[in-house]
This record gives C-alpha cells, sequence and structure tokens, in this order.
C-alpha cells in the first residue's frame, strides 16, 4: 500500500496477535487449510491497519479470523 508516497507492507489489525512477551506474530496461509505463524515488526497501527517494518512478501495470505484459536492451537493454550 501507498503511504506517504512509500511502498509499505500493510496487514489489517485483524490479524496481529501479540505473545505473552509483547512479540508480534501474523498467521500466513501457503497453502489451503495451512497456517505459519509468522513474526513481523510493526513500525505504527492507523485504525484497523498495520503497517510493517518487517514481514511476509507483498500478496501473502493472511488469516484475518480466527487467529487467536490458531494462537492457542500453535502454542499448546489449554493443554
Amino acid at each position: 500500500e501507498q503511504i506517504d508516497g512509500q511502498t509499505r507492507l500493510v496487514v489489517p489489525y485483524s490479524a496481529l496477535i501479540y505473545d505473552n512477551n509483547g512479540g508480534t506474530w501474523i498467521y500466513t496461509s501457503p497453502d489451503p487449510l495451512t497456517y505459519v505463524r509468522t513474526a513481523v515488526t510493526v513500525d505504527f497501527i492507523e485504525g484497523d491497519m498495520v503497517v510493517l517494518a518487517d514481514g511476509p512478501g507483498v500478496g501473502t495470505d493472511v488469516a484475518t479470523v480466527a487467529v487467536a484459536e490458531l494462537y492457542g492451537t500453535d502454542t499448546g493454550v489449554g493443554k
């Protein structure tokens, strides 16, 4: 997305999750029904969009719903 004349990586805020240590993550989807937790570096948040300083490439599919459930399954919360 173009922000201040620069192309920036942007994801919906609903895609972002924080871990217990304050790390920021999203879940990418390289294949149907496959989700991979991917570390991202947030530059800033504006409304419902997160501008990333570092993250997956442009056009990467990301989960935007049930992200907390994916995180719980991924990390074993509730076991």
